[in-house]
């Protein structure tokens, strides 16, 4: 269940947990008001839910739970804290340890019991914690109030990489529209089931966001193939009340209809405007049509990080061997670099051949100065992509495979 993150007050505290524990809540203040403004139902809520098995949970809510009982310097939170302890005794998160110290005395006698029944080596971290926890008990006025505020942000979203598939599409009517924007994202460039593609299409003629609009049909770039889909985005480009913001998705996802006149002169038209640029020159490279090659290069130095980002791409997709140099200086840009590495694999002078490119990668490796494990993977994709557009099967997939 999804609930309502500016009205948490109207479900219990267990509700909110088991919703933030399948990813359906966002983890930021508004989370923390509706257990912290009601302490006496939500600390046994904490307590019981912190003894329950969460293995299958998508996301783990130990830190939250540790958060709110350091929080609240309750000597009910001790057991709690000290079944923590046993699930590693000599790795004990500093968290753990911080919520005893500031509880204090109320903490000693466990840690005593527990001390005896741990060997040396384990024992050894329990007898650094007593002597702080008592050190704290001594003198409480050494310790630094704990500000749980300050450990999370004001609204965070909700964790839309860790949900499934239905629940992303669930969040599509999602009342924030935040929410709403970034499960549509969650779409884009992925094959899209029908129902999938009914919600998305829906969504995209009926939100009433524009840039959730613009998200939607964006993400219907996978479903072009559908005369249904084709015809809605072409009737939606041709009113005259489309916004540069839902504009520009809509041009991304009509780029492979790019041989149509009408379609090129929309992208034309949303590139001669400021604020829709960088998203035209997004769907002029996926399109890869011939007219548009020349556009790019002039942008690299463009003031709007969006625009030469589009325009970097613009160059790798395109082949355009005389802006090599131009790449090769934005592998110091860390705005760009990722953009710049995939890019220059993608322009990089080299036979497209199965057999070259683990010569290619080992240049391009040399010519970034070396890359990260990361980066590594990155320029892999690039070169399967230019194998794939030369019509050849990728190599380095084929490998994991």
């Amino acid at each position: 269940m999804f609930l309502e993150p500016n009205n948490l007050a109207q479900y219990t505290p267990t509700q909110i947990l088991e919703s933030a524990a399948q990813g359906h809540v966002g983890l930021d203040h508004r989370f923390l008001h509706s257990l912290v403004d009601r302490r006496d139902e939500a600390l046994p809520a904490v307590l019981g839910f912190a003894k329950r098995d969460r293995d299958s949970d998508a996301v783990d809510l130990t830190p939250e739970l540790i958060a709110l009982l350091r929080h609240w310097r309750t000597p009910e939170a001790v057991p709690c804290l000290i079944d923590y302890i046993w699930e590693d005794p000599e790795e004990i998160a500093d968290e753990v340890i911080e919520a005893l110290v500031e509880i204090g005395a109320p903490a000693i006698e466990p840690l005593i019991a527990l001390r005896g029944e741990l060997d040396n080596s384990a024992g050894e971290e329990i007898d650094f914690i007593l002597d702080h926890v008592k050190a704290a008990a001594a003198d409480p006025s050494t310790l630094e109030p704990f500000d749980i505020w300050a450990e999370y942000p004001e609204q965070a979203d909700v964790p839309i990489e860790l949900l499934s598939e239905d629940e992303r599409t669930e969040l599509l009517t999602h009342p924030v529209e935040a929410v709403r924007l970034a499960a549509a994202g969650s779409f884009f460039n992925r094959e899209l089931s029908d129902v999938q593609k009914h919600k998305l299409l829906s969504a995209a003629q009926h939100d009433e966001s524009a840039a959730v609009r613009g998200k939607c049909w964006e993400a219907l770039l996978t479903a072009t193939e559908d005369n249904t889909v084709v015809e809605a985005m072409l009737q939606r480009m041709r009113a005259g009340d489309v916004s540069s913001l839902e504009c520009g998705g809509l041009l991304v996802g009509l780029s492979s209809e790019a041989d149509r006149n009408e379609v090129r002169v929309a992208m034309n038209e949303l590139y001669e405007t400021t604020e829709g640029r960088a998203k035209a020159l997004e769907a002029m490279w996926r399109s890869l049509h011939p007219s548009f090659r020349e556009k790019f290069a002039k942008h690299l130095d463009d003031s709007d990080l969006e625009v030469r980002r589009s325009a970097v791409w613009g160059i790798g997709y395109y082949g355009i061997k005389t802006e090599l140099d131009s790449l090769r200086k934005l592998f110091e840009d860390e705005d760009l670099r990722s953009d710049a590495l995939f890019a220059y694999a993608l322009a990089v002078p080299g036979e497209v051949s199965r057999g070259r490119m683990k010569g290619l990668l080992t240049r391009i490796e040399k010519d970034a100065r070396g890359v990260s494990e990361m980066e590594e993977e990155l320029v892999k994709t690039a070169l399967d992509e230019r194998l794939m557009l030369a019509g050849k099967e990728p190599f380095f997939a084929m490998q994991e495979d």
